[in-house]
């Protein structure tokens, strides 16, 4: 049994038929308490009016008419049949009514004065009343209503789950490479109704990376193709032997650094395909003074063989520890770096600011450039996106320099973000948490 609507209906079904047994041995236990009680009653009844009976032939003073005409008058207002036998078992009188084997006799002994006496007997309609709602009519009546309740209720339910599941079921089925924007048309307000919603804005989701993977392809073509095509080009001059001798070492110079171009984008991509999974990180406590200085010197000087300047500024006059991955936060001041000179140029100015806020390391990286505009300043963390996108494939990379950093602040409970200095300059900062 593999489809929930068979499912559903043989747990609906299973749980209408338990109802029924269930009604019919109430059913049957409350009939079989109103048989003993009515027994019960009539048995009462009966002695009480055998009691009266004697006691209304005592009051006749053994007198024969007497005696019969209250017989008479008492079988009437009772329902019941007498016979009056004398001591040897003689019928002496008897009244109206059935005395057969469907009436229930009841026998009691009257005495007339020294060993004389009577015995008179009652026969009293058997009456045991049930409620008559038990009846068999009754009975098959409540059976058909509880089945037409059952198959109603499994009506409403296909419509309100059934359908909506099996809506999704289509949509799901017909879910695949380039069709991923799928519309359920179901619109409840319930559990389902959200499933729904969230099953379309899954496909939305797989539609934004598909288009995202093509996005990726193109970026990486065109920055292979650029430098590749250069390589091949200065590559095919020289074996061909059209360069002269004080050109050479200028070719050789282009086509090594366009190699180092491919490099950098191969170890770009490859950062990014392990910056996401925590497993790789290996985080220890160390002191944020000496590692960020350390850091600082490093990249003062390699900034400064490309033509600009960089200034650090550590505020923070207590020690101050920090549990992190030392080579990947290392990673993110690198590609933060190197984002500045791609924007602000060869006479980039950078400034590095640590300081402490709400227990946490503020680093604050400013640098002269123009800027980001506005509208796309909320987006420069996302994966794949540049800056004018023409401009920024002239500049290289691939739009994930500053997705890798935001992964890798966020894996260090840290926060980052970026604004727009008045005037002209642009600031990218973070924190990390103190240890």
């Amino acid at each position: 049994m593999k489809s929930i609507y068979e499912k559903i209906t043989v747990v609906l079904v299973l749980g209408f038929i338990a109802q029924i047994v269930l009604i019919l041995i109430f059913y049957n236990q409350v009939a079989v308490k109103q048989i003993i009680s009515g027994i019960n009653e009539q048995e009462s009844k009966r002695s009480i009016i055998m009691q009266e009976a004697v006691k209304g032939m005592q009051r006749a003073n053994n007198k024969g008419e007497r005696i019969d005409m209250f017989l008479i008058q008492y079988s009437t207002k009772n329902e019941v049949a007498f016979v009056l036998k004398n001591i040897d078992g003689d019928e002496i009188f008897t009244t109206e009514g059935k005395k057969d084997n469907s009436c229930v006799k009841a026998e009691t002994f009257i005495r007339a004065g020294g060993r004389g006496g009577y015995i008179l007997e009652g026969y009293f309609p058997s009456k045991i009343k049930v409620n008559p709602s038990f009846k068999e009519g009754k009975r098959i009546a409540s059976i058909i209503v509880i089945f037409s309740i059952a198959i109603i209720s499994l009506i409403i339910i296909y419509k309100v789950l059934a359908a909506p599941l099996k809506k999704i079921s289509h949509a799901a089925k017909d879910l695949n490479y380039g069709n991923t924007l799928v519309k359920i048309p179901y619109y409840g307000e319930d559990e389902l109704g959200l499933l729904c919603r969230n099953f379309e804005d899954m496909g939305m989701r797989l539609k934004k990376s598909e288009d995202t993977q093509q996005e990726l392809i193109q970026a990486i073509s065109h920055d292979v193709k650029t430098p590749l095509t250069s390589i091949i080009g200065y590559s095919k001059r020289l074996l061909d032997g059209k360069v002269n001798d004080d050109k050479k070492e200028e070719y050789y110079e282009t086509i090594y650094r366009k190699a180092n171009d491919l490099k950098f984008l191969l170890e770009e991509l490859d950062e990014y395909s392990n910056v996401n999974f925590y497993s790789k990180y290996e985080k220890q406590v160390i002191g944020c003074k000496d590692y960020f200085t350390d850091i600082a010197v490093e990249l003062q000087k390699e900034v400064e063989q490309k033509g600009g300047t960089l200034e650090y500024t550590y505020g923070i006059s207590k020690n101050v520890n920090i549990k992190v991955d030392v080579r990947k936060i290392k990673r993110v001041l690198v590609n933060i770096i190197e984002n500045s000179f791609k924007y602000a140029g060869e006479l980039c100015q950078i400034n590095i600011i640590v300081s402490e806020k709400n227990k946490n390391v503020l680093f604050e990286i400013i640098d002269n450039g123009p800027g980001v505009p506005t509208e796309q300043l909320n987006r420069i963390f996302d994966r794949f996106f540049r800056v004018e996108s023409s401009r920024c494939r002239e500049k290289g990379g691939t739009g994930l320099g500053l997705s890798i950093c935001k992964d890798i602040i966020e894996s260090h409970h840290g926060e980052i973000g970026a604004y727009n200095k008045e005037g002209k300059g642009f600031c990218i900062w973070f924190t990390l948490p103190i240890s």
